[in-house]
């Protein structure tokens, strides 16, 4: 009889799991299914995937140093290191849920009975109950895939959290070598803004012996003087522009702003960088990025969580084997007749919970959801980062082709002019006022390197740092 029951209640709570349902707008897992080629434009030669260590082809000492010291040291990395330790952490929970529990527990209890309760023998005594337990066996008998759903949804946050952490390396990375490149800019242009602030003095001082002469008038000082005070203006926002990039290199580094931040140890300013573009870049190849991957398997730990909530419809199955001894006398406890053991299944079923199992199943699935559109988004955001370097490539190189005539056609007329200010042609004024062209024009270019340098950086973190992709379990 006890086993028909048995049978009817299996029967019936299969019934009622079955009722559950997923909601009907779940979508199958995202899958990379077709290749997104981004044109090459013109002057992006073909190049491999970037190298894991991409900031190294700058071939400068100091810069390897600070990205390395920030490795080591930045706190946001840190922090996204211990998430892994945790996320190693509860995939190991996980796991323990597929295994079988051994516990061993002792109980030692005085009670007195009342005198005229149901225990006729020990009423109105006091009595002291020992029982040891050596060996209580659970295991959860995982039919519907529970505990498994669980261990997967734990692996994906931990690759998740894995990739994220990669990612914080590379916005780490890229931060330093874009600040790094945009002080070695500010450098190099407080050196040139602060020559020419020096060949304005001696213009200035040409102007004021040619208006004591009368071959001035009194405007062409004023001019000076203004020319003066903005290179002047110009020196002190350069400085503390340098100042504040110092500033925020150290705190990359996990430094304070006292940290010193050596020059560069080559020329590379006056270099462009080698911009290279993999020769094809379908969907599966930019699917490498550290983001995107993490994005990725965060739509894999939601699946696997919605599977898990669809498992709790249904009933929950343990076996438990304990053995031991009790006795309500301490001293014969281990008295063979004292024995005692149980073994068998206990089954739960959630005939009536309110709502909650399936509040939690619509939740996970929208969590699942969500995941899946933070994952389009995220490739579109990384197709529009590339596109939006690769423009920039094109307008600086251009711009730099530019600056680079115009600095041969300012050098060519300072040239002209102190030529003929050597052979008493003219006063000095217009030789130092072309020297002064020159100058400006190198600043401008200056600036369209640092510019390019910045971009190549920032190019490189677009297509994914070289960043490979292994999962390491706690």
């Amino acid at each position: 009889m006890n086993i028909r029951i048995a049978s009817t209640v299996l029967c019936l709570s299969l019934v009622v799991g079955g009722c559950a349902r997923l909601p009907e707008q779940l979508p199958n897992n995202p899958k990379d299914q077709v290749d997104l080629d981004i044109p090459r434009p013109t002057g992006i030669a073909a190049a491999p995937w970037p190298a894991q260590e991409w900031w190294r082809s700058a071939n400068d000492p100091e810069l390897n140093r600070l990205v390395q010291i920030a490795f080591a040291r930045n706190p946001d990395l840190r922090a996204a290191a211990a998430k892994v330790l945790l996320a190693q952490a509860d995939v190991g929970a996980a796991r323990s849920r597929l295994l079988p529990h051994f516990d061993a527990d002792f109980a030692l209890t005085q009670q007195y009975f009342s005198a005229q309760g149901l225990h006729l023998s020990a009423n109105g005594t006091s009595n002291t109950f020992g029982a040891l337990n050596p060996i209580d066996i659970h295991y959860h008998v995982d039919l519907w895939g529970q505990d498994r759903d669980l261990v997967r949804a734990a692996r994906g946050r931990l690759a998740m959290n894995q990739a994220e952490a990669a990612q914080a390396r590379l916005l780490v990375s890229t931060a330093v070598v874009v600040q790094y490149f945009a002080l070695e800019g500010d450098r190099r242009l407080l050196q040139q803004t602060e020559h020419l602030h020096t060949l304005q003095e001696q213009a200035k001082a040409v102007a004021e012996g040619g208006f004591q002469q009368g071959l001035f008038n009194a405007s062409q000082i004023h001019a000076e003087d203004l020319a003066l005070a903005e290179s002047a203006q110009r020196i002190a926002k350069l400085q503390a522009a340098i100042a504040a990039e110092k500033h925020a290199l150290a705190a990359l580094c996990g430094e304070g702003p006292s940290m010193t931040i050596g020059s560069a140890t080559i020329t590379k300013q006056a270099l462009s960088p080698a911009l290279g573009l993999p020769k094809n870049l379908p969907l599966r190849l930019l699917a490498r990025r550290p983001d995107i991957v993490a994005a990725r398997w965060a739509v894999q730990a939601a699946a696997a969580e919605v599977g898990a909530a669809r498992a709790a419809f249904y009933p929950n199955i343990n076996l438990r084997l304990l053995a031991g001894w009790n006795s309500i006398h301490l001293g014969d406890l281990f008295n063979p007749g004292n024995f005692a053991h149980a073994v068998g299944p206990v089954i739960t079923l959630p005939i009536f919970e309110g709502g909650a199992l399936r509040a939690h199943l619509r939740a996970q699935n929208a969590v699942f959801l969500a995941a899946q559109d933070r994952y389009r988004s995220t490739l579109l955001a990384a197709l529009r980062q590339i596109a939006d370097r690769l423009s920039t490539a094109q307008k600086l190189a251009r711009q730099e082709r530019a600056q680079r005539h115009a600095a041969a056609a300012a050098q060519s007329q300072w040239e002209l002019r102190q030529q003929a200010w050597r052979q008493g042609l003219s006063d000095a004024l217009p030789s130092i006022a072309a020297e002064i062209t020159c100058v400006q024009v190198r600043q401008r270019r200056t600036a369209i390197t640092t510019a390019r340098w910045q971009n190549w950086a920032l190019l490189e973190s677009a297509l994914g740092g070289g960043y490979r992709h292994t999962i390491k379990d706690g």
